[in-house]
């Protein structure tokens, strides 16, 4: 059935059967008067069939009287002859809708606690923490916080090691690990999570703990940031060891002065040589050269030991070359910057960070002239610094 059939029966349909002489006069006066007829079939001579809206079979009895037709209903269909036929059934109406409001209401309430992965645990002393802490059977999952049942029950299952909770639907599901045998012997050590760094917080993960300071503040180094202790609605206060990791974003600075007069060497294509000795480290020339000369020194030496000293009878060859000027742009001069910077941050500053990430990269000039000019360059990076410290 198509959609169009559908919204047809909501109105109501009727099949009326029409007989008389002016059939087709019959079906223009429907038109003219605004009468929707559709599925038109002529089941003989001076009698046809047609579909029609219940609602507009009234109007059929002033175009029976023009064109002197009986017209009469053979079948009804449709929501509108349901609605009359069951409209003095009220209380059943009344009953089936508070049946699904009912119905509607009673899956915002727990009706069943599942709990999993216990073996040491029984089921009812995990029930009976959750009634403890207002968590039961018919309780209204509206305002529930599921980290506060978790850090409840962690509070109270000493034997777990890890508790994991969520709510579906109407049931409550509550997964545990428990600790293993050798956990259990273990001595339990209690202890803070720590800051390494100073910096503005920009995130903590608390495992286990109370965190004890919130994202946007800004603190010192060695600072206790995951409190090793759990604050139990009875104010009852458990010591316990600090997990987790906490992220500050720290701005670390590169800074450098540059001369826009650069040199570049020119080798002159001439060469001298010379020989000497080394006494250690103290170096005499046979031959000096004119200190007006600027020049590379390539030097080949074998060595001897003497008496507890070294002596190195060495050959030197000097490659002499003189020097150009030239200007470097601001632009390269800030492209030279940024590539130290490059250097030094991936040389000097990340292989002492901790699960860092580059959030920001600037340049900021701090003092030009007509020779020079000083630049900074700044990173803001995300790093971990939280580290434990036992009590």
């Amino acid at each position: 059935m198509k959609l169009n059939d559908e919204i047809k029966n909501i109105y109501g349909i009727v099949e009326v059967e029409v007989e008389g002489f002016f059939t087709e006069r019959y079906i223009n006066l429907c038109r003219i008067n605004n009468v929707s007829v559709w599925d038109i079939v002529t089941k003989s001579n001076g009698i046809i069939i047609f579909k029609m809206f219940a609602k507009d079979f009234k109007k059929l009895r002033a175009i029976n009287r023009k064109t002197k037709c009986k017209s009469k209903i053979l079948k009804k269909k449709g929501v509108y002859f349901n609605y009359f036929r069951y409209r003095k059934r009220r209380f059943v109406i009344i009953l089936v809708a508070l049946f699904l409001v009912i119905s509607i209401i009673s899956t915002k309430f727990i009706w069943k606690i599942n709990v999993t992965g216990n073996s040491k645990i029984s089921d009812e002393q995990v029930i009976d923490v959750l009634r403890n802490y207002g968590v039961h059977i018919g309780k209204c999952v509206l305002g529930i916080n599921t980290r506060d049942i978790v850090k409840n029950l962690r509070a109270s299952l000493e034997d777990a090691t890890w508790i994991g909770v969520d709510i579906d639907g109407v049931t409550l599901d509550v997964e545990i690990v428990e600790k293993t045998t050798a956990q259990m012997e273990a001595k339990y050590q209690n202890g803070d999570i720590l800051t390494s760094k100073a910096g503005t917080i920009s995130k903590i993960v608390a495992e286990n703990g109370t965190p004890i300071s919130n994202v946007g503040d800004y603190i010192e180094k060695d600072r206790i940031v995951i409190e090793g202790k759990i604050y139990t609605r009875t104010n009852e206060i458990l010591d316990v060891e600090a997990k987790g990791s906490v992220f500050v974003e720290n701005e670390y600075v590169f800074s450098n002065t540059y001369s826009y007069k650069q040199f570049n060497k020119k080798y002159t294509g001439k060469e001298k040589y010379s020989i000497g000795v080394d006494i250690n480290n103290k170096e005499k020339y046979i031959n000096y050269l004119d200190k007006s000369l600027k020049y590379d020194i390539i030097k080949n030496s074998s060595d001897i030991k003497l008496f507890g000293n070294t002596i190195s009878f060495c050959s030197y060859k000097f490659l002499i070359y003189e020097l150009e000027e030239y200007y470097l742009s601001k632009e390269e001069i800030m492209d030279m910057a940024k590539s130290d910077a490059k250097n030094f941050l991936y040389n000097d500053i990340l292989p002492n960070c901790k699960d860092a990430e580059v959030l920001t990269e600037d340049i900021e000039v701090t003092y030009e002239d007509e020779e020079k000019i000083s630049l900074n360059v700044i990173y803001k990076i995300n790093e971990e610094v939280g580290y434990f410290k036992g009590r």
